[in-house]
């Protein structure tokens, strides 16, 4: 039985659930490039049906998350299921997660959902609806702060490290946290715009003062270290971020006392801050966590599979769900772009040590990963241990802020070595101190405030990654590598040879590892005076 699951919340996306097991999984905007695309995902669902071999006349059901819209023409006809969102959410975080049974809790825009699931079954157990959302919250700050709400927060998270509590206690003002687990926005706090966003009422300017002058996202108008970010703009974030952190213990807690569970499941926009996620684990009582990005295609291909139709549940995880590419194409690319490249019998040696020497890297490997990070086969990968590799990421590579920080990706044996949690973090929606003794030693993955959103890889989820990791490792001692997302900022994460080759062209990179081929710019010489 095939399940089409598709998604129009945010990123767009579709799924492929075949009689238990994950065939494909991909956001629109990869295909697109547009980021954060939001229409229907044709792309995302050709891919599927080209990965499992099939057309739309042998999908059974499609479930779509949320809102129907409009849906992909079929003659043969097929079975529609609206799935809830939250529904899809906690299906998308649970029933492909590790856990035979947990509490969940997803948290977007429109909401909060708490649950308890158990082997093929989810409960709600309450629910938060609009207009009390914490993404409502962050979002509408994340516009102050002169970001674009619904794509910026990841940068509000990073700004927030910078700040002091100067604002906490009144800001605590916006959101009250209520006896039953739940919480209510103070909505004279906001009002919205002619876009339907929430936006920040004359109340808040009148306490906080002005909003920053939005900045369009070209390179121009970025912050740079000679326009920096004013330390007032730096304190909302920090107070912002601090209030979403409390609301999301308070509901962590009432979970954890009504279900008596020991596990918990996340998904859900909000639920993408790994810095929320590591409080969570680290003071709400769950002794494990499971975070899911892209959850909601695949959550509601999974309700109907799972939840209405008895399938068995995934094995195994899902993150490399998207597309792979042949070494002709990927030559081909290179070839193409005249490129000088050579075969290498051991690619990830080879980057690693040239990782070692001083060089940023873009590694293309295997299926594209899905969600908001990059996970070590569509990723940019720089020297951890050198505080001037986060400086040239940003500025020469990334074109973005410099105040945003650099993941770690670290052997997962080895995280506890490194990080106050060595909790499996294979996703990086965890976040952790770094421990104190080990800050001088990885400068660049360690941000202002000691912490880094952390990504545990293991041999068994991506054994060349983590070959790659290891090798660097054998020469330098240190057990992991800075990780950025393989795309200049505003764009979304390559999902192609050809992508990989033309970020690397206009960027600063300075090699590319595209599956066995390596092709590294002349040392010191930029590609364009060649």
């Amino acid at each position: 039985m095939y399940v089409l699951g598709i998604s129009r919340v945010h990123d767009s996306a579709a799924a492929l659930v075949r009689d238990g097991a994950i065939v494909a999984l991909a956001e629109e905007e990869r295909f697109t490039r547009v980021r954060h695309d939001c229409r229907l995902p044709r792309r995302a669902v050709a891919y599927c049906l080209e990965q499992a071999g099939i057309g739309m006349d042998e999908v059974d059901h499609v479930a779509f998350a949320g809102p129907l819209g409009d849906t992909p023409s079929c003659e043969a006809g097929y079975e529609v299921h609206l799935v809830d969102l939250h529904r899809a959410y906690a299906a998308g975080a649970f029933y492909p997660g590790p856990f035979d049974s947990a509490a969940v809790l997803t948290m977007d825009g429109t909401g909060t959902c708490l649950a308890a699931a158990d082997g093929s079954r989810i409960t709600d157990l309450a629910r938060i609806g609009p207009p009390h959302s914490l993404g409502t919250l962050y979002g509408a700050v994340t516009a102050y702060l002169g970001f674009r709400p619904g794509l910026d927060e990841d940068k509000v998270m990073g700004l927030a490290a910078y700040g002091s509590d100067t604002y906490a206690q009144p800001f605590a003002d916006l959101l009250r946290l209520t006896p039953d687990g739940g919480y209510e926005l103070d909505l004279s706090w906001f009002a919205r715009d002619d876009g339907g966003w929430h936006t920040v009422s004359a109340r808040f300017l009148d306490v906080f003062g002005p909003p920053r002058p939005p900045r369009p996202p070209t390179r121009a108008t970025r912050a740079t270290p000679d326009d920096p970010v004013p330390q007032h703009y730096m304190d909302i974030a920090y107070a912002l971020q601090g209030t979403l952190e409390q609301a999301g213990l308070h509901l962590a807690h009432w979970l954890r006392d009504r279900t008596g569970a020991t596990r918990l499941a996340v998904a859900g926009d909000v639920a993408l801050n790994p810095m929320l996620n590591g409080r969570i684990l680290a003071e709400s009582g769950f002794e494990e966590l499971s975070a899911q990005p892209a959850a909601a295609s695949l959550g509601a291909a999974l309700e109907v599979s799972v939840g209405r139709f008895g399938r068995p549940r995934p094995a195994g995880g899902n993150v490399f769900a998207g597309p792979g590419f042949p070494e002709e194409r990927m030559e081909k690319a290179l070839r193409d772009a005249g490129l000088d490249y050579r075969r290498t019998g051991d690619v990830a040696g080879q980057a690693a040590a040239r990782i070692a020497d001083g060089l940023i890297v873009g590694w293309f490997q295997g299926r594209m990963e899905c969600g908001p990070r990059a996970l070590g086969n569509r990723s940019l990968l720089a020297d951890p241990r050198d505080p001037a590799s986060r400086t040239r990421m940003n500025e020469r590579v990334k074109h973005r802020e410099a105040f945003r920080p650099c993941a770690p990706s670290c052997l997962a044996e080895r995280a506890g070595d490194y990080f106050t949690g060595d909790h499996p973090s294979p996703v990086m929606l965890l976040g952790f101190d770094v421990l104190d003794h080990r800050r001088g030693e990885v400068p660049a993955i360690t941000h202002v405030d000691g912490s880094a959103r952390v990504q545990t890889v293991s041999r068994a989820a991506n054994p060349l990654y983590h070959g790659l990791i290891s090798r660097f490792e054998e020469l330098t001692g240190v057990p992991l590598l800075a990780n950025a997302a393989f795309c200049d900022d505003d764009e979304p994460i390559v999902c192609t040879p050809e992508e990989a080759v033309a970020c690397y062209l206009r960027t600063d990179a300075d090699a590319l590892a595209l599956g066995p081929f390596w092709t590294e710019k002349p040392h010191g010489e930029p590609w364009e005076a060649r």
